[in-house]
């Protein structure tokens, strides 16, 4: 039983009291059948733009989506898109429909193309329901009865019809990855013949939108089973991704690789956690490897600079995908230092935060762990634990406040001057800079009254080596002067 958010239905009594028909259509029909809570509903309707317009005229709206044939309307609290039938939506190009069915069969899958209303119940036109409701949820293309003339054995023309799948991707080549997605995001089956529509139609991505491929490449590297789909649709990625292709089965021939690159790759991106500069720095991090390989004698592989190949090959790709500016600046740089060596001890580590920052350090550390644990068959390595001792260390400084910048120094250098402590800039800063060697071996010494306190002894130390120092210049020149003092001898006595 389908039980709709009070201002959803309100929003479908509107239209039916204006004399339209009102639908919610596509995932929200979905996930309702799913027993999922939907995150946004989408309404149809056989009223035009302005008719709807009218309709919620007591209702906040936006024309934000009008472009491609959308009204976002406002019903207590609940933002709720409300669309006129459409036909085909390309970019900010709409061609509208006249009826629900065609609204329904431009939506590419089965589980995607059924609507609802309270009044009419559940419109399955395509048998979506019945693949989400088997032990087994699956993907299946929406495709079309064509009729076509061929020859028979004896050269006859005849007649026979067939189903095609082909339009649901050729009319949006996204769909392909899109079908990937749901099997990533949600362990998904794809039907078999949808899954050899989508390998049919591969070359359609030369003219699918950069915007949609980011988005829906976005959520498959962000899903819970992307390495399952990675590995399983290598033959797909490598016509999106045409980098990667190299990647697919080459043998690494190194004892430090349990598995070919891509692999690999795929593994890497599974254990990295879920935040999207991460799982894509993952999924690009070695596709340079196969550029920079060199055997060596013993039949070793080796890879100097494919972390510099690799970025440069991933910033082409996301230059090509429009990736938002600074979401690549980021995942280039995690890439370019993914195999950076971390100092095992904390003074090491915290010289490596005030050189990188700790919100970068975090990231790059969560990188090397996801590489690492990608190697090898046995995943807990002593290199993954020491990196995960690292990031443990890391998060304590953070959380502890633990000084590992000299700002955070429990003095300052204008004090140490207004307690004449030091006489100029120079001296401060030299006592600043030893004072702060020692707070970073022993953290517990950032203290006020200490640190002034061991610059008062430093300072006692420095009269007394300066004291000392002169008494023994003053000791040198007094001895020298006696030895520049004339020697007299006794004259001979002339015979």
């Amino acid at each position: 039983m389908i039980i709709l958010p009070a201002q959803v239905t309100e929003a479908i009594t509107v239209l039916e009291n204006a004399g339209h028909d009102a639908y919610i259509v596509g995932s929200c029909v979905r996930e309702l059948i799913m027993g999922n809570s939907p995150q946004d509903y989408d309404i149809v309707t056989n009223a035009e733009i302005n008719d709807i317009m009218f309709a919620f005229r007591d209702y906040r709206i936006s024309d934000e989506g009008i472009k491609r044939g959308e009204i976002l309307v406002t019903v207590v609290g609940m933002i709720i898109s409300v669309s006129p039938y459409r036909r085909e939506v390309i970019g900010n190009r709409v061609m509208y429909a006249q009826d629900l069915e065609t609204d329904l069969f431009r939506r590419g899958f089965t589980m995607d193309a059924m609507a609802y209303s309270p009044r009419e119940g559940l419109i399955d036109l395509y048998g979506g329901k019945s693949c989400l409701t088997g032990e087994e949820k699956r993907v299946v293309a929406i495709g079309e009865n064509i009729t076509r003339t061929v020859k028979d054995e004896k050269g006859k023309p005849v007649t026979e019809s067939y189903y095609d799948m082909s339009r649901s991707f050729t009319t949006d080549p996204s769909r392909i990855l899109r079908a990937i997605r749901y099997c990533a995001e949600r362990e998904f089956v794809i039907d078999d013949a949808t899954r050899a529509a989508m390998r049919q139609n591969v070359s359609c991505f030369e003219y699918a939108e950069a915007d949609k491929v980011f988005k829906e490449l976005s959520r498959i590297v962000m899903g819970k089973y992307a390495t399952k789909v990675l590995e399983s649709y290598a033959d797909i990625f490598k016509h999106v991704i045409p980098e990667i292709e190299p990647c697919i089965d080459f043998d690494q021939h190194s004892r430090y690789h349990d598995f070919p690159v891509w692999t690999h790759i795929a593994r890497s991106v599974g254990f990295a956690i879920p935040e999207l500069p991460i799982r894509f720095a993952m999924l690009f991090h070695d596709i340079g490897k196969p550029d920079c390989c060199y055997i060596d004698s013993k039949g070793q592989g080796h890879f100097k600079g494919h972390g510099e190949r690799s970025r440069l090959l991933a910033e082409g790709i996301m230059r090509r995908l429009d990736f938002d500016r600074r979401l690549a600046d980021e995942i280039s740089w995690l890439i370019y230092h993914h195999d950076a060596k971390i100092p095992e001890d904390r003074k090491g580590l915290k010289e490596l935060i005030r050189n990188l920052g700790a919100p970068d350090l975090q990231s790059l550390l969560q990188c090397e762990i996801a590489d690492n644990r990608a190697k090898k068959t046995e995943v807990e390595t002593e290199d993954v634990a020491r990196l995960r001792a690292s990031l443990a260390d890391l998060n304590e400084i953070i959380a502890t406040g633990e000084c590992y910048d000299i700002s955070q120094l429990a003095v300052t250098k204008r004090e140490l001057i207004d307690r004449r402590l030091v006489r100029t800039d120079k001296e401060a800063e030299e006592l600043i800079n030893v004072l702060f060697e020692i707070v970073l071996d022993k953290p517990s010494f950032n203290n006020k009254l200490m640190l002034i306190d061991m610059a008062e002894k430093s300072k006692q130390k420095a009269e007394e080596l300066a004291a000392a120092r002169e008494a023994a210049l003053r000791e040198k020149s007094a001895e020298k002067s006696r030895l520049d003092e004339p020697v007299f001898t006794k004259r001979k006595k002339k015979k």
